[in-house]
């Protein structure tokens, strides 16, 4: 992988140190800490510019330190920070009516007095998101920079370039702020989610400020995709023959593949809430009775399918309220 620069191997060894914690060694902290301000911090000199979408307006927020300038249909405002219950609230200078207000990924905007329609935050360059709990965080790594959102939005970090070191399924990331160094060290090995129970590909831990975060990371539909699952069991019975029944993920939403006699396609959508597949779509053919009554079977457990979950051997499980309907495999 590559990122905004190149660092010698002598640089980023100290990074190693992060990942002590994920293989079974005490994490060091520092003590407890105060919490970093909830307006962003970086390092000395280096501005952070972002570009947020507020329904049909792209508006781009540049930081600096504890200042920021606004751009928004072709004006500009110079911003300061004003004390807030809650998130970031910056004024305009020189129009207390112009007002940017932020709190984590959405922001509210204000413009001469004016409301704005919601803002989010538009994150194009992003290499990597992870997600944890207790507090609730979340990071993402781009090309330009570590940003960390933690207790339930109310902090956000952000450090500019970011050093990067990679070597047997092991990334860490490593940058700086004024409040101190932010890393992470991202695993690849499934990882599932403490709060929503989604199945991850990465175990990930962040440290700031003496604390060690740990949750997972990477996209979900990461493991799905890929090569066809061949199932070999449907609501605990055996497949008579898991090449005539296969399950295949692709990058682009479909599902499809063989459903013991007759060819299937679909689409299928990974959320919050879990996995969900469309009513699927197949040919026709008649076959045996038993491998129709196969495919019945497993016509069935799709359309109850609302969770997944990748077994300790590397299996794919296919799970309706939590309970494993559908089981399959790779060669």
């Amino acid at each position: 992988m590559s990122l905004v620069r190149k660092v010698s191997v002598c640089v980023l060894s100290s990074l190693s140190v992060s990942a002590c914690g994920l293989f079974g060694g005490k994490a060091e902290t520092a003590g407890p800490a105060e919490p970093a301000p909830a307006v962003q911090r970086m390092a000395a000199a280096t501005s952070q510019e972002e570009s947020w979408r507020c329904g049909d307006t792209v508006v781009t927020l540049r930081r600096l330190g504890d200042g920021a300038s606004l751009n928004a249909g072709g004006r500009s405002w110079a911003l300061r920070q004003e004390i807030a219950a809650s998130g970031v609230k910056l004024v305009a200078v020189d129009d207390e009516r112009t007002v940017f207000w932020s709190k984590g990924d959405a922001a509210m905007l204000e413009l001469a007095g004016v409301s704005q329609p919601e803002c989010r935050l538009i994150v194009e360059d992003r290499l990597f998101r992870a997600v944890g709990n207790e507090p609730s965080w979340r990071l993402d790594v781009t090309t330009r920079a570590l940003i960390l959102l933690t207790d339930w939005g109310e902090t956000r970090v952000v450090a500019p370039g970011p050093l990067v070191e990679e070597a047997g399924g092991v990334r860490h990331y490593r940058a700086d702020t004024l409040d101190g160094e932010l890393s992470a060290t991202v695993v690849d090995r499934p990882c599932v989610d403490s709060m929503s129970g989604m199945p991850h590909p990465a175990e990930v831990e962040v440290g700031w400020q003496g604390q060690t975060l740990k949750g997972c990371g990477g996209d979900p539909a990461q493991l799905l995709q890929g090569e066809p699952w061949q199932v070999v069991e449907i609501d605990g019975r055996r497949v008579a023959d898991p090449q005539r029944v296969t399950l295949a993920f692709g990058g682009d939403g479909r599902v499809f593949g063989i459903a013991a006699c007759n060819r299937y396609s679909g689409s299928y959508a990974l959320s919050g809430e879990g996995l969900k597949l469309s009513q699927l779509a197949g040919t026709k053919m008649a076959c045996a009775p038993a491998l129709m009554d196969e495919e019945q079977r497993f016509h069935a457990a799709l359309a109850i399918v609302d969770g997944f979950g990748i077994a300790a051997d590397g299996s794919l499980e296919l799970k309706s309220a939590e309970r494993a309907i559908v089981r399959a495999r790779r060669d």
